[in-house]
Order: C-alpha cells, then sequence, then structure tokens
C-alpha cells in the first residue's frame, strides 16, 4: 500500500475484496476529497446502497499531519493508487478526483495543467466552480432567484461564511461544513443532477463559468 494513502475503514461493507480483483464488471470510484464536505457527501450516497457494480471507496491520507489539499497534491495520490493498482493487476477501476475551482489558491493555468494530467492519466474530474457547496445548492433550488455574479463570485459576506455557504443556511434554517447532514440532501439528489446538466459541465469552460461536473459522478454512483 502507497505511504499516504488507504481506503477509509468505515466503507467496509463494499471494500474490494481479493476475488474482485479480476472482475472487470466491477467499478471502483475512488474519490480523493479536499475536505469534510465532501467526504460526508459521498460517505451517505455510499451508504444509499443503490448500486451492485459499483464500489465506493473514499481514499484518505495515512499521514494525519498531510494537510495539503492543492489538486496537485491530490493528483500525487491519485498517482500513487494508480500505481498500487498496477503493481497488484486490480483493472477496470476509475479514480476521481473532486476539487473546487479555488481561485484564491489555484491558478488558470494551473488547473488546465491538471485538466491535461487527468486526461493523460485516465484520471476523471468532477469540478465545481465556484466550491462543492454550489452542487449542494442545486439539491434544495432552482437557482431562480440568484444572479449568476453572485453565484459565482461566491463573496465572504461574515469572517466564517461564503454567499452560497449563507444561502444553504437560510434554506436548509442551518449549514455547517463541519456537519452536512446529507439526509437534507438526499431526496434531491436527481433534481441537483437535471439541474447541473442544464448548466457548464465540461471541465475545461468549468474554469471561469458558474456550474459543476460532480453531477456526471454522482449519476454514475446512483444508477
Amino acid at each position: 500500500m502507497p505511504g499516504r494513502l488507504r481506503i477509509i475503514n468505515e466503507f467496509g461493507k463494499r471494500a474490494i475484496e481479493s476475488g474482485s480483483q479480476n472482475t472487470k464488471e466491477v467499478y471502483l470510484i475512488s474519490i480523493a476529497s479536499e475536505g469534510k464536505t465532501e467526504e460526508q457527501y459521498f460517505d451517505g450516497i455510499h451508504d444509499l446502497d443503490s448500486s451492485e457494480i459499483i464500489k465506493v471507496e473514499r481514499l484518505v491520507k495515512s499521514d494525519k499531519t498531510d494537510t495539503k489539499s492543492h489538486p496537485n497534491h491530490v493528483i500525487d495520490l491519485l498517482d500513487e493508487r494508480k500505481e498500487y493498482w498496477e503493481e497488484h493487476g486490480i483493472e477496470a477501476n476509475e479514480l476521481w478526483m473532486v476539487v473546487d475551482r479555488d481561485r484564491q489558491n489555484v491558478s488558470k493555468e494551473q488547473l488546465n495543467s491538471i485538466i491535461d494530467k487527468c486526461k493523460l492519466e485516465g484520471y476523471n474530474l468532477a469540478l465545481s466552480n465556484p466550491t462543492f457547496e454550489f452542487w449542494l445548492l442545486l439539491h434544495i433550488t432552482d437557482l431562480q432567484k440568484y444572479s449568476v455574479d453572485d453565484l459565482l463570485c461566491n463573496e465572504k459576506v461574515n469572517k466564517t461564511r461564503r454567499f452560497i455557504d449563507k444561502e444553504l443556511s437560510l434554506i436548509l434554517k442551518g449549514y455547517s461544513k463541519k456537519n452536512l447532514k446529507f439526509e437534507r440532501f438526499e431526496d434531491g439528489i436527481n433534481d441537483a443532477i437535471i439541474r447541473a446538466k442544464k448548466m457548464q459541465i465540461r471541465n475545461e469552460n468549468l474554469i471561469d463559468e458558474l456550474g459543476t461536473s460532480v453531477c456526471l459522478l454522482v449519476e454514475k454512483l446512483i444508477k
């Protein structure tokens, strides 16, 4: 097992067993997500247990002191996972990276480079602009009352919240990144997919435009 990466324990019910390594029909979607919000959401998707052929395993860092979250660093983790699979003869797996546009920390050039690297290595990228919270918002509203600029800029409204976080909190009567409460979003998953697909979903265009390609990953997971 690569040094910095392991499969999270609570997915034990659907963890890969030795017998599945030669089964082409089994797809593994591995997610190296950036933060607690994404982790809690995909834990919830996993617990839906709606697919017999797709197994979800979220990758986490084995070194708790490793706090790097830049997409370039996350790609390094996916490289390690791919190398591990190749060493153990595991095929027919999918690797997904879930990231935010994150204008403050990731330049346009860096994101273009990441998209190119994903294509080269066969990784799938689920990108949200401006943040994963935009994907969450699609579960509970059709966005008609918002302007594209307000959503895309997602300005800070106080020391701890940005615009979309505030709107999630208003609609849900409370929202915390550290305590997602997946059940509040579960009934809106199909609506979110439909709404997202009416907007921009091409990663190359999501660098500048409002939208999310997370819908493509979630649609695959709940089939």
